[in-house]
């Protein structure tokens, strides 16, 4: 296959369901967005991914450039032009921090932390679209528009296997926290289990109906995610072999999903232009963010747990926050409602009030509500360790 940026080939998927839902998520307006920060950027990112210690948000875009981004402020702390012939797809940084992997059009290429070239790993033919480095920092994986992925021994860059047993594209692949084993899934409908140290397939999970574009590790190894273009993300035990969620709610295909570091919660991105926040133990859907003018193509919990990152078509970088709030509305909204209305402190202005005694009172009231959301966010945690 000739090369096709992995953008132009979401734009062709995609593009039309988002103008579609254009006027659905104009109606989907939102009082609280949660946003910490959104930065527009003139050349749209196309991948995005954090350090392991939270320190630096690796950023790869659509002229093959990268980015290392302050987490914060989103300030530029190292860039690199032309890595790649054409967009950054993925984007990896090593265990150790020593190294950062990226891969674009048909390479991957290895760079030290300040942004000297090290190693190409060429051997895909075809445009890649997704690559990561395992948890021990041994072994890389990557796939591309076929139906094998790759095995890569990092120490020694060499491509160690070419892993065969999709029986179509296989767009997604991911390496277990514990650095075992490896989930596959592509057009075929199937997730795959593969033993990373025999290269052996030993088990096969089924339920997706469309193409299957990501798949996800919880952080205890013990739940695997597999997001589809049927709409929606299933969670399965892999201890049991066997399906444990069926996360409904998108209007449209889920290109991402992202367990939180403690893996009790999930996010997923879609092209609906919205982002959903999962209970993981429950499999229901908390809150819905709704503030994105365009598909969400690629998501980051930061290692905190208390915010995450996302990229979308609209050329921006969004940072969330995990808002206590967003969990007293959900599992506790009527009494914490009833709170609010109950506290003359949140009355409307008063007439004859000053301005200042108004501003005064507000003041209070922030502060107030804050004690709330503590109170019964205090309540949830109790009850969900329980």
């Amino acid at each position: 296959m000739d090369y096709i940026s992995v953008m132009r080939i979401k734009n062709f998927i995609i593009v039309a369901l988002s103008l579609m839902l254009c006027i659905i998520s104009n109606a989907w307006a939102q009082e609280d967005s949660y946003i910490l920060k959104r930065q527009l950027f003139k050349i749209p990112l196309t991948s995005i991914n954090i350090s392991p210690d939270g320190l630096f948000l690796l950023s790869g875009f659509e002229d093959g450039s990268y980015r290392l981004l302050d987490p914060d402020s989103f300030e530029t702390k190292l860039e690199v032009l032309g890595a790649h012939y054409k967009a950054i797809n993925a984007m990896d940084m090593s265990p150790k921090m020593d190294f950062i992997l990226t891969a674009g059009h048909n390479s991957i290429k290895l760079w030290d932390r300040s942004g000297k070239h090290l190693f190409d790993w060429n051997a895909h033919a075809t445009t890649i679209w997704n690559a990561e480095i395992s948890s021990d920092g041994l072994w890389a994986v990557s796939s591309a528009m076929n139906k094998t992925f790759l095995l890569w021994d990092v120490n020694n860059n060499a491509l160690v296997e070419r892993m065969r047993g999709n029986e179509d594209v296989c767009l997604a692949v991911s390496i277990s926290p514990d650095s075992r084993l490896i989930a596959s899934g592509g057009y075929d409908l199937t997730v795959r289990i593969w033993d990373l140290e025999t290269r052996q397939m030993i088990s096969q999970l089924h339920g997706p109906t469309q193409d299957i574009y990501d798949i996800e590790f919880s952080p205890d190894g013990s739940l695997l995610a597999a997001s589809s273009k049927d709409n929606s993300t299933r969670v399965y035990d892999l201890k049991e072999e066997k399906l444990l969620h069926l996360l409904k709610g998108h209007q449209a295909l889920v290109l991402e999903a992202e367990f939180s570091p403690d893996g009790n919660y999930l996010v997923t991105a879609s092209a609906d232009q919205s982002i959903i926040l999962w209970n993981v133990l429950r499999g229901e859907r908390i809150h819905q963010f709704l503030d994105n003018e365009a598909t969400v193509m690629d998501l980051v919990f930061h290692p905190d747990g208390q915010s995450f990152y996302s990229i979308s078509l609209a050329s921006d970088l969004t940072r969330w926050k995990v808002d206590p709030e967003i969990f007293v509305l959900k599992y506790y909204e009527d009494p914490y409602r009833e709170d609010l209305a109950a506290d003359p402190v949140f009355e409307a202005k008063r007439k004859g009030e000053s301005k200042r005694d108004y501003q005064d009172r507000m003041a209070k009231a922030a502060a107030r509500k804050h004690e709330i959301i503590a109170l019964y966010y205090d309540q949830y945690l109790s009850g969900r360790e329980k």
